[in-house]
């Protein structure tokens, strides 16, 4: 008697666990956002860009300076640009770097990339810094430290992480008040000039990623679950928290609109909450983890999806309006002037029309 074919019988077992995935609309239904220019800088891109006077800044390998008309490439710096979103103010670009055997935090010219000062730091930083008022903060390993913007000189730091692993989260500020969430589930709230503490909050879950901040609220995701959670920002009371229909995890900022916050999710999907009390409103599903903070702009939502696409929804019921194909997940986008600025791990940085209607031309 003939053997069954081993193989046969394994695809004769049924499925188990959850589908997280559901069927994409039909290819006619979803229309081809319009790239204007695409720019490969180096290296897999694993942040958000950032814009400012036509000029828009990405670390790929190294830190890159592209003209938001042409693509063209103004000035690149190999050794600034880690994996963290660079920052901008006024004629200076600030970002992490790397250098053997240890981090490094830089100043270069916002003209032609020249450092202008440069710290060395024990361990790498992987987060945006933040700069305000003459001042600069970024996270060093288990600290939060802050500088003089102009010069590097170190005003202050505070120890508020373990070395645990986790997500790290890069610092927020608002209304006077230095947000940080650390890896074990803390929400830290700073004086900016003088670094002391005035108050903080336990959170539910556990590496937490950038919180936003908006209207004197602060909403975080839970970096390793499903909570979606409320603060306020003066005192870091509780306000809601929500526990999203899902298995998977917050590992980036939300974003809002009206009355709306949009959350981005592993299982796929992009969350619409209540903002004033976290009921769920409606979500849409990717074919990938959503690793991108979503951008909202004119009624639209734009998000990236590790399905190598760009995603633009209606902010209003999540109805898919157009999207962009890439080769690799694509990161969280920033929009300035009509355009979307986005980087894929394909190593590209995308300029791409932010146009509800892709057909038509932009206003």
């Amino acid at each position: 008697m003939p053997k069954r074919h081993p193989r046969r019988r394994r695809n004769r077992r049924p499925l188990k666990g959850i589908q997280l995935r559901t069927p994409s609309p039909p290819a006619q239904t979803v229309r081809t956002g319009v790239v204007r220019w695409r720019v490969h800088v180096g290296g897999r891109v694993h942040s958000a860009p950032y814009v400012t006077d036509g000029t828009v800044y990405a670390t790929g390998r190294g830190l890159w300076a592209v003209d938001t008309t042409d693509g063209s490439v103004r000035w690149t710096n190999a050794d600034a640009g880690l994996i963290g979103s660079p920052t901008a103010a006024g004629d200076t670009v600030y970002a992490a770097g790397y250098a053997t055997h240890w981090g490094t935090l830089l100043a270069l010219d916002a003209a032609d990339g020249r450092p202008r000062w440069h710290r060395r730091m024990r361990r790498y930083s992987f987060t945006q810094p933040l700069v305000a008022n003459g001042l600069l903060h970024y996270v060093n390993g288990s600290y939060l430290r802050t500088v003089d913007a102009a010069v590097g000189r170190r005003l202050w730091r505070a120890k508020y992480q373990s070395r645990s692993w986790g997500i790290e989260s890069a610092p927020a500020l608002a209304d006077g008040i230095l947000y940080a969430a650390n890896k074990d589930g803390t929400i830290w709230a700073f004086d900016p000039a003088t670094g002391k503490v005035r108050w903080k909050q336990i959170i539910i879950g556990r590496s937490p990623a950038t919180p936003l901040l908006h209207d004197g609220t602060l909403y975080v995701g839970d970096g390793l679950g499903p909570y979606v959670q409320a603060l306020d920002a003066t005192t870091g009371a509780f306000r809601w928290h929500t526990m999203l229909d899902s298995l998977g995890s917050v590992r980036t900022t939300p974003a809002i609109s009206g009355n709306t916050l949009y959350v981005g999710c592993q299982d796929h999907r992009l969350w619409a909450l209540n903002a004033t009390t976290g009921a769920i409103r409606w979500h849409v599903t990717t074919d990938g983890p959503i690793g991108s903070s979503p951008v909202v702009a004119d009624g639209t939502v734009y998000f990236g999806s590790d399905d190598g696409h760009l995603w633009a929804i209606s902010a209003a019921n999540g109805r898919v309006r157009w999207k962009v194909k890439t080769g690799g997940p694509v990161k969280s986008p920033v929009v300035a002037d009509g355009v979307l600025y986005v980087g894929s791990r394909d190593g590209y940085l995308y300029a791409i029309e932010a146009s509800p209607d892709p057909g038509r031309p932009l206003p």
